[in-house]
């Protein structure tokens, strides 16, 4: 999925956090991030909704790594004194050991080679350090918007990933689960947010869908909305996985940040 500067656009219209939220996402987060003086990566940071919160909420330094040049504007945008860095997920650009804890959001979908992602975050993560991966890993067919696109969703896509794939590449690299929670958060307050939400195409999957069939899917959404199929907030669970580096990383250079 290329995020160019249509999908910039649209992004925090269409997947934007309440401050409630992101207290939600903060909350479980908090017992395995870093304290003041610490540093989290965020992996992946698109315009940076979780980079400020990271950092307020624990009082680390905070880097965002975004590899759209599109999204990293937007994202400069929003959070001018943010710190913000070009990089892939397979080559993440730092030397080993700087970072604390990995914040991954809505990330995996994204990356081409498993292995190699693992063997960078287990490189630039301390001893000890934590990979925290948000996410959704549940049944498709529990998702509200797989009833109008299925085709997003389909079966061997990448969005398809199984957690149990996915932490059997990570335990190869150095990494043991040590939490999973579901999180809840509102992603519309009633159908009119909802329609709203999903014309912004902000969401990769539907941006990954041929014009037709997104039309096709955002037509029966709109019906349903008119004819009060929607009551009320529509409320997502998604994902926390919590990851520990169990194994000493290999030797690095002089640390950048010192």
């Amino acid at each position: 999925m290329t995020y160019g500067s249509a999908m910039a656009a649209g992004y925090d219209r269409g997947r934007g956090l309440r401050s409630r939220d992101l207290g939600r996402w903060m909350a479980a987060a908090i017992p395995y991030l870093p304290s003041a003086g610490g540093r989290i990566l965020d992996l992946g940071a698109g315009a940076g909704r979780f980079s400020d919160a990271l950092a307020r909420s624990c009082g680390a330094s905070v880097v965002a790594c975004e590899p759209s040049a599109a999204m990293r504007a937007a994202l400069r945008s929003n959070l001018p004194d943010a710190s913000v860095v070009g990089g892939e997920a397979e080559a993440i650009p730092f030397l080993a050991g700087v970072f604390d804890a990995v914040w991954a959001s809505q990330v995996v979908h994204h990356v081409k080679d498993l292995p190699a992602f693992a063997a960078d975050l287990r490189h630039v993560l301390r001893p000890q350090g934590h990979l925290l991966i948000r996410g959704g890993f549940g049944p498709v067919k529990d998702l509200l918007l797989y009833r109008y696109f299925p085709h997003a969703w389909a079966a061997r896509s990448a969005v398809r990933l199984t957690l149990e794939l996915i932490a059997g590449v990570l335990a190869g690299a150095g990494f043991a689960m040590v939490d999973h929670v579901q999180v809840e958060q509102t992603f519309a307050q009633n159908a009119e947010e909802l329609v709203k939400k999903v014309e912004a195409r902000s969401l990769s999957p539907l941006a990954g869908l041929p014009g037709q069939a997104f039309e096709h899917g955002l037509s029966a959404l709109r019906s349903d909305a008119d004819n009060g199929a929607f009551a009320g907030p529509i409320v997502d669970r998604l994902d926390l996985v919590v990851f520990r580096a169990h194994h000493q990383a290999p030797a690095g250079e002089q640390d950048p940040f010192a």
